[in-house]
């Protein structure tokens, strides 16, 4: 497991503890089990920071959060934010590259079958 997770983690139940004087402080098995979650789903820690101001805003007294409950946080923060952005120019390019005419694609189809596909000359009306 990487380093980056298990700070992210840390800092994440550290922020979860400021929320919450009653949380409890976290081992290190809980940390890893946490970094584990995160990691999971390739969360930054702006992203994870982001989740725990989420849960606790969405949840009421009383709220002890799990590893679950941050992470599915975190993963709407992280939507949102790329929702704002919109499409990378590397998202565009990697779709502008896929893009092939409709006469190549027939040309391909009919390689591939063997097949004329669409009307013949003498059947135009």
């Amino acid at each position: 497991m990487n380093d980056d997770y298990k700070t992210t983690a840390a800092l994440a139940l550290a922020k979860c503890a400021a929320y919450d004087p009653w949380f409890p402080k976290a081992s290190q098995a809980t940390v890893d089990a946490w970094a584990e979650a995160i990691e999971e789903y390739r969360l930054s820690l702006e992203d994870v920071l982001a989740g725990v101001k989420r849960a606790y805003r969405e949840n009421g007294s009383g709220f002890k959060p799990l590893p679950k409950d941050i992470v599915q946080a975190a993963r709407m923060e992280r939507k949102e934010r790329t929702d704002r952005l919109g499409p990378t120019p590397e998202y565009e390019a990697l779709c502008d590259s896929k893009y092939i005419s409709y006469e190549e694609a027939l040309q391909r189809l009919q390689k591939r079958t063997g097949q004329t596909f669409g009307r013949e000359l003498g059947e135009a009306s």
